[in-house]
């Protein structure tokens, strides 16, 4: 039954979202919500800019039916904690899914808008802000708060890291930067059709992998990247080159924000989500190390995204999203299977190396533009 379930989570989040694009494309084309051409964008016509919206749409749908299949088994049954977790989760989405979509129509400034993303993190901490205790889990281990918090996580041929045991104040700002910086990131990818919506899939798929694959299962856990990953591959069904509509800052900045919760709200599985955003992450630290140096603003848009200076050397949409999928993927692949600890950093360090020497090679090949 537990499968049974998992397959309608996917189905439902898929769905919903691939019927709601439609009419989300017809109500931009009416109100005049169409992204228009200019230097900085790829598009050469006027697109709908908000298709986010049927992503929350299929969002809250398939979210919806996680709760109705828990009766289907005792293990699909949410404790008191995760419960508490969800709400707090979609009270920062709403919060999240309001100020993008303002920021799609007007464009709010940088500052603001950050300020926003770590508020929202903060709403996703909760009751953990002033209730630091954590509570036994199932299995009557102190593992349980009341909130969405790494408390712990571990990290290559160290001990776990244990966060909470340092300082709840470290814990909650680590937390802090995560949810936000996972926002910003998958934000920042979105600048070719199907480029976030696909690298988003393709890491909530794995974190919904990894997750069922623990020892027990978390499936409960499991049921949140799963829902994600059926939207955004309802998503792509319209995204995908030649793009027929963009999920705007609305889409971009709520499906980052369930991606950075999906990969703490069941324990840490920070490593398996940045391995598998490995190209964009690699991109953003170059980009934010660069702009800086250069004397700009980190924030400030521009022309020198990586899969924008790979578009401009020659290669198609199509070739670079492709490219960000595989090495996603090989990431991902590398970070589920059971292999000797130093074989897979050696796996790990030769595929970063790769992702490195094509964005040297394409900062050197093109002109960087701030």
């Amino acid at each position: 039954m537990i499968t049974i379930a998992l397959v309608l989570i996917f189905l439902t989040g898929f769905s919903v979202t691939a019927l709601l694009v439609p009419p989300v494309m017809r109500l931009c084309e009416r109100r005049g919500w169409m992204a228009q051409p200019n230097p900085r964008r790829v598009h050469r016509y006027p697109t709908p800019t908000v298709g986010g919206l049927a992503m929350i749409g299929g969002l809250l749908a398939a979210i919806g039916t996680t709760f109705l299949v828990s009766p289907l088994d005792p293990a699909l049954e949410r404790s008191s904690f995760e419960i508490l977790r969800i709400g707090l989760m979609l009270l920062g989405l709403t919060i999240v899914a309001i100020v993008s979509f303002v920021d799609d129509l007007r464009e709010l400034p940088a500052l603001p808008r950050l300020a926003v993303h770590f508020l929202a993190a903060l709403i996703a901490v909760g009751p953990y802000v002033w209730d630091q205790t954590l509570y036994p889990d199932a299995l009557s281990n102190p593992t349980e708060a009341r909130g969405i918090i790494i408390t712990a996580f571990n990290f290559p041929f160290v001990q776990q890291i244990h966060l909470h045991n340092l300082s709840p104040w470290l814990a909650i700002a680590v937390t802090l930067v995560w949810i936000a910086g996972i926002q910003n990131m998958v934000n920042w990818a979105d600048g070719l059709d199907g480029l976030a919506a696909g690298v988003t899939m393709i890491s909530a798929l794995v974190l919904t992998l990894h997750t069922l694959s623990l020892n027990p299962p978390q499936s409960t856990v499991a049921m949140l990247p799963l829902a994600l990953a059926g939207v955004c591959t309802g998503f792509l069904l319209f995204n995908f080159h030649p793009a027929k509509v963009f999920m705007g800052d609305v889409g971009a900045m709520t499906i980052g924000y369930v991606l950075a919760v999906s990969a703490i709200i069941g324990g840490a599985k920070l490593a398996t989500a940045l391995l598998v955003l490995g190209v964009p992450l690699i991109d953003m630290t170059w980009l934010i190390v660069w702009r800086i140096a250069r004397g700009g603003s980190a924030s400030r848009a521009g022309r020198d995204n990586l899969h924008i200076r790979l578009l401009d050397l020659g290669f198609s949409q199509r070739q670079i999203v492709f490219f960000y999928y595989a090495v996603s993927l090989a990431f991902g692949v590398i970070a589920l299977i059971d292999m000797p600890p130093l074989g897979k950093l050696f796996a790990l360090g030769a595929l970063a190396l790769l992702v490195f020497a094509v964005v040297l090679y394409a900062s050197l090949r093109t002109r960087w533009a701030v």
